[in-house]
C-alpha cells in the first residue's frame, strides 16, 4: 500500500492524501505511517519503485522525469527569501556518513547534522541511505550475488570453494545461496570437464 502512495506521490507532485480513497491514506496515523515510510526506505527499495514508476510512464507512453520539478528562471528566485535551511546545505555523502549503522529516529540525525527535522525527512527521501545493520546488508549482498554465483558454478564450472575464495566468503554461504536458487550441486569430489579414468 505504502509503495502505491509513494508511486502517486513521485509522479504527480500531490500529497498522498489526494490519491484515489483506495490508497490514500485517510487517518492522521496513516498518514504518520506512509511519512516515516518515505525517510525509511532503503536504497535497493527506491531504485526498485524508480524503476517501476518509469515503467508505468514508458508504457503510457510519457516522455517526462520520473520526479518533476519546474525550471523557473534564475532571476526569478534572486531574491526570494524562504525559510528554514538550505536543502542543499547538507550532501548526500554528509548524510550517509551521520547515519548509524541500525535503526534511528530522524530528530536523533536532526542533532547530529545541526538542522531540523523537516530538513533531515526531505534529505532522506531524496537520498535513501543504507541504515540497517551488518548483519541485513550480507543478507542483501548475498542476494544480490547469488544469481553470478550460479554463473560460475554452471556456466563456468567454477568449485564452490573458488567461487567462495573469489567472493572471500564462506564456502557454507556459497552453499546455502546456490541451494535455495534451486541449483542442483555436484557431488563432492567430482570435477566436471575432466576425463574420466577407465
Amino acid at each position: 500500500m505504502h509503495a502505491e502512495r509513494w508511486l502517486f506521490h513521485t509522479l504527480t507532485g500531490s500529497p498522498a492524501h489526494l490519491a484515489h480513497p483506495g490508497i490514500a491514506p485517510s487517518t492522521s496515523a496513516q498518514r504518520q505511517h506512509y511519512q516515516r515510510f518515505r525517510w525509511r526506505i532503503l536504497p535497493a527499495e527506491a531504485a526498485l519503485l524508480h524503476h517501476t514508476a518509469r515503467t508505468l510512464l514508458d508504457e503510457h507512453g510519457i516522455d517526462e522525469p520520473v520526479h518533476w520539478t519546474p525550471q523557473l528562471p534564475v532571476h526569478a528566485l534572486r531574491d526570494l527569501q524562504l525559510h528554514g535551511p538550505d536543502p542543499h546545505s547538507i550532501s548526500p555523502d554528509r548524510l550517509q556518513q551521520a547515519v548509524p549503522g541500525r535503526d534511528f529516529s530522524v530528530a536523533q540525525l536532526a542533532r547530529t547534522l545541526e538542522t531540523t527535522t523537516a530538513h533531515v525527512v526531505h534529505l532522506l527521501a531524496q537520498h535513501p541511505v543504507n541504515w540497517s545493520p551488518p548483519r541485513f546488508r550480507r543478507t542483501q549482498h548475498t542476494a544480490n550475488r547469488s544469481a553470478q554465483w550460479r554463473l560460475w558454478y554452471e556456466r563456468d564450472l567454477l568449485s564452490l570453494q573458488a567461487i567462495a575464495n573469489r567472493e572471500a566468503t564462506s564456502l557454507a554461504a556459497i552453499r546455502l545461496a546456490l541451494l535455495k536458487n534451486g541449483t542442483r550441486l555436484r557431488p563432492t569430489g567430482s570435477y566436471p570437464g575432466r576425463p574420466r579414468r577407465k
